[in-house]
């Protein structure tokens, strides 16, 4: 009698802790329900995963590209793990609610779908442009050259929803997966803050403008070639300029171009531009409207087209709340023509 009492004792304790452990955890939530959508992030719109690409609550914009699931969409890669330093193809599939692969998107920027590839300390960023076939599996070559964890975000525009301008809430989706190449690992530092970078060949771009989290903010960049001005920058994706956007940590995502003619963000995963890439009068600023969803450090990429080559140029901002003046304009000198 002794020992059967002692084991419903036994038994009683074993309960009782399950369900304080239970009640303590909650269900679980994937990505894709409110855990994951439900909050503000850069794609994600008021309406969160549901209206975007999903992500984290920041109060003052919409986060994109930290789901691997959102507004009904899916990223399903073949590989979670990839050789260092080899060229083998990348290949994944978009699914669809219903779990079946997607084959219809809405063309962007003159692709169906952008891939954008940056290890988590914001180093070697690529931006490819993967083919796809009738059944829906998307390939690409893919060559990782060192160890890490990298990033991998699909940019498109559901055929459903799309218009190709990414000019409404529920246009854009931007899903992203990690991918893991195994060796020796030596994160990098990100570069200090800065307004002028030097490129190979001669190149170098010039960075102004003002940010103050979660406020409309323009950013304008002028390229020069061995110390002059380019006015004759070559279309690439259907503008003259491309920008993608990452902040440091999370690694939240913004994709941006000139002459979507939006002048703000509209939440759909994408900070559009007031449409004045080079003017008229060869001008050789891009500018590029933005709203930065917090304070922080972000990693800038702009790939631009000149003498039929596609350079990127690299910059670090930082984004502080109350600051006036940019760190990457100096105080006192002229806002640039395309700020509103």
């Amino acid at each position: 009698m002794t020992r059967i009492g002692g084991f419903g004792l036994a038994l009683a304790v074993l309960f009782g802790v399950s369900y304080v452990v239970g009640t303590t955890i909650g269900p679980s939530q994937d990505s894709a329900g409110p855990a994951g959508g439900a909050g503000q992030g850069i794609s994600a719109g008021a309406g969160g995963a549901a209206a975007g690409t999903g992500g984290t609550g920041d109060g003052a914009a919409a986060v994109g590209g930290l789901a691997i699931s959102a507004g009904g969409y899916t990223l399903d890669p073949a590989e979670l793990t990839w050789p260092a330093g080899r060229s083998s193809a990348y290949t994944f599939r978009i699914l669809g609610a219903d779990g079946r692969p997607v084959t219809a998107f809405t063309r962007a920027h003159d692709a169906d779908l952008h891939l954008i590839v940056v290890r988590r300390d914001l180093t070697g960023y690529q931006h490819l442009h993967p083919t796809r076939d009738s059944a829906g599996t998307w390939s690409v070559p893919l060559r990782l050259a060192v160890a890490g964890v990298y990033r991998v975000f699909v940019d498109f525009v559901p055929a459903s929803t799309g218009t190709g301008s990414h000019t409404e809430a529920t246009n854009g989706i931007t899903l992203g997966t990690d991918l893991t190449v195994a060796g020796d690992l030596r994160p990098a530092v990100l570069p200090e803050p800065t307004r002028n970078v030097t490129l190979t060949g001669g190149y170098s771009v010039t960075m102004q403008g003002r940010a103050e989290p979660g406020e409309s903010s323009t950013l304008t960049f002028t390229v020069a070639h061995n110390g002059r001005p380019v006015t004759d920058l070559e279309q690439y994706l259907g503008a003259l300029g491309h920008l993608v956007v990452i902040r440091q940590g999370d690694l939240a995502y913004l994709h941006v171009h000139p002459g979507d003619g939006g002048g703000d963000n509209h939440g759909d995963g994408h900070v559009h531009t007031d449409g004045a890439s080079v003017a008229a009068d060869e001008s050789p600023e891009l500018s590029f409207a933005t709203r930065f969803p917090s304070a922080g450090s972000y990693r800038l990429y702009l790939d631009f087209k000149h003498g039929g080559q596609v350079r990127t140029a690299e910059i670090t901002m930082d984004v502080v709340a109350g600051r006036t003046t940019s760190p990457t304009r100096p105080a006192g000198t002229a806002t640039p023509a395309h700020v509103h």
